[in-house]
């Protein structure tokens, strides 16, 4: 099956910053979530995909289409940020009008019954909306013109967990179409949990790991150790490590062997906000 985005050796430099050999593949079906500390190039990566920046090299293809070579790859796609980008002075009924021209497949029937759902006045001005009720509007835009996938870059970043449960339980509608699939970035690890089928760990501009979700949080674990418990661990077991004052934590891989060979220590499963702590901020041995 082709997939439903290709991204293929994509380099980029941005002065003292680059992307550099930027490789993964969405397939149909899945989400995929970029994850990463700020500045990692996460945004930079969405950029060159939509067409935003021009990458310096490197393929990429939309359902099989290359989006430099053929306009219509765009029309595959629905984009949401983390700042709604309409004109604050329309409304959302206005909007509709607006992109009625704009998309050849806008579904009016499909927008209203979003904007019914989610309770979003339809003749108010957006820039009276929350912040939550924008970004709630920019979803239901990015779902209205029958994209196949979504981009969406930090799009629930900032919103109460109601709103966010809301715009979760959308984006898993999407999903019931298997042809669909979504590219997200996001810090809110409780959302990707939930959500993401693979994990695209990103770091200075390149990519340090993709994972299936839950084979990550499977397989990784972490373990507090005194430095007299550290010396009898097997370094295959030891991804990262990061010293305290008074202790070491380590990121485990093979997380049921380790314990079995070392019933005593502590052990837990790992967060997704503690492997890209400790993939960030610690070290190897």
């Amino acid at each position: 099956m082709i997939p439903a985005l290709s991204v293929r050796g994509l380099n980029k430099s941005f002065g003292t910053f680059a992307l550099k050999g930027i490789t993964f593949e969405v397939p149909q079906g899945t989400v995929c979530a970029i994850i990463g500390e700020n500045g990692s190039g996460k945004s930079s990566t969405l950029e060159c995909i939509l067409g935003i920046d021009i990458p310096d090299s490197g393929n990429i293809s939309i359902y099989g289409i290359n989006p430099q070579e053929n306009i219509d790859a765009h029309s595959l796609v629905g984009v949401a940020f983390d700042s709604c980008p309409f004109p604050e002075n329309c409304t959302a009924a206005d909007l509709q009008t607006i992109l009625k021209g704009v998309f050849k497949n806008w579904n009016s029937t499909l927008y209203s019954a979003l904007i019914e759902e989610c309770k979003i006045p339809l003749h108010q001005k957006i820039r009276t909306f929350s912040r939550g009720m924008k970004a709630k509007l920019d979803i239901v835009c990015a779902l209205c013109h029958e994209a196949d996938l979504l981009i969406l870059d930090e799009a629930t970043a900032g919103l109460d967990p109601v709103i966010r449960e809301e715009m979760i339980d959308q984006l898993l509608n999407f999903m019931q179409d298997e042809k669909h699939a979504i590219l997200m970035t996001s810090h809110i690890s409780s959302d990707l949990e939930r959500i993401a089928d693979y994990i695209i760990f990103i770091k200075d501009g390149q990519i340090v790991f993709i994972e299936q979700k839950d084979l990550l949080l499977a397989e990784y674990g972490m373990a507090c150790v005194s430095s007299d418990q550290l010396e009898y661990i097997a370094v295959e077991f030891i991804v990262r490590l990061r010293k305290q004052a008074m202790n070491t934590d380590l990121l485990i891989r093979n997380r049921a062997e380790f314990s079995k060979r070392y019933p005593d220590y502590s052990l837990r499963p790992a967060s997704l906000d503690e492997i890209v702590l400790m993939f960030t901020r610690g070290k190897t041995l």
